[in-house]
């Protein structure tokens, strides 16, 4: 599967050489030039904006964000919107307030985009090689990304939770126990 990976922090990093390895075409961006020189010397390719990770993309986009939950995602979904289009998907891995994802999920399918979110878990080493994965969204776009997270997870290490939200609230539950 095509992918586009947004942030390169320990997770970040290493989720795009998870996809890597296991034949994704990934292409990276994140506001840090060093990562970004770091992943290339990896063979990932990067794009310099937003804008050209969307462009580097064909056919149906799928769009993984893994930054910091709050603000910083809606600066980066603020600006990532307006280089897709209808039917692409994005993925937000990060450790977003479940309530956050449901308006987040709302807002961009007013505009056909489809919002899949994704509580990830296993750390920076899991992240490399084999994450758990719980995921909230339409059944659908869950379905057409299955593949994706099932290769990238440990395995039977991905579980779809239903309607927008409840993977995060699944990942703050998670993150409670431990």
């Amino acid at each position: 599967m095509q992918i586009g990976l947004i942030g390169l922090g320990k997770m970040g990093y290493n989720l795009a050489l998870n996809f890597k390895s296991k034949g994704h075409n990934v292409v990276a961006f994140d506001v840090n030039k060093a990562a970004m020189e770091n992943i290339a010397n990896e063979g990932v390719p990067t794009a310099q904006t937003i804008g050209d990770l969307a462009l580097a993309m064909t056919g149906r986009r799928v769009v993984w964000l893994m930054v910091p939950a709050g603000n910083v995602v809606d600066v980066v979904l603020s600006n990532l919107k307006y280089h897709l289009a209808p039917d692409d998907i994005i993925i937000d891995g990060g450790n977003s307030h479940f309530k956050d994802t449901i308006t987040r999920a709302r807002d961009l399918e007013k505009l056909g985009i489809h919002y899949l979110d994704c509580g990830t878990s296993g750390g920076v080493t899991g992240a490399l090689h084999g994450v758990c994965t719980m995921i909230g969204g339409k059944p659908e776009v869950f379905n057409y990304c299955e593949s994706l997270f099932k290769s990238i997870s440990v395995d039977n290490g991905y579980l779809y939770c239903g309607k927008s939200g409840n993977g995060h609230f699944t990942k703050m539950v998670h993150n409670g126990i431990e």
